[in-house]
């Protein structure tokens, strides 16, 4: 499996990368894909963005708050739900 980020072609559906990629802000990118189809060779570029916390940072940066996500949620309420009382809690 390949590491790198990629999609496919929104007009012949081949795989893409990214190319080259700049930042707009600490959460979100602007990154330009070319399609791996040389017959294709269609390029565009596509905004990139963090919108929600799957697992907090252990170490977090200032002016970063980003909004947990919904099934995160649920699953930290499931977990407290069914743990031994007796347990410390960690979240």
């Amino acid at each position: 499996m390949s590491t790198k980020l990629g999609i496919n072609c929104p007009h012949c559906d081949t795989w893409a990368t990214v190319r080259t990629s700049e930042a707009v802000s600490a959460t979100m990118r602007i990154a330009y894909f070319q399609c791996k189809n040389i017959a294709c060779g269609h390029t565009w570029k596509a905004h990139i963005e963090v919108v929600a916390t799957i697992s907090p940072s252990a170490i977090p940066r200032p002016g970063i708050n980003l909004p947990l996500s919904p099934l995160s949620e649920t699953l930290r309420i499931a977990v407290a739900a069914i743990s031994d009382p007796r347990q410390a809690s960690l979240l």
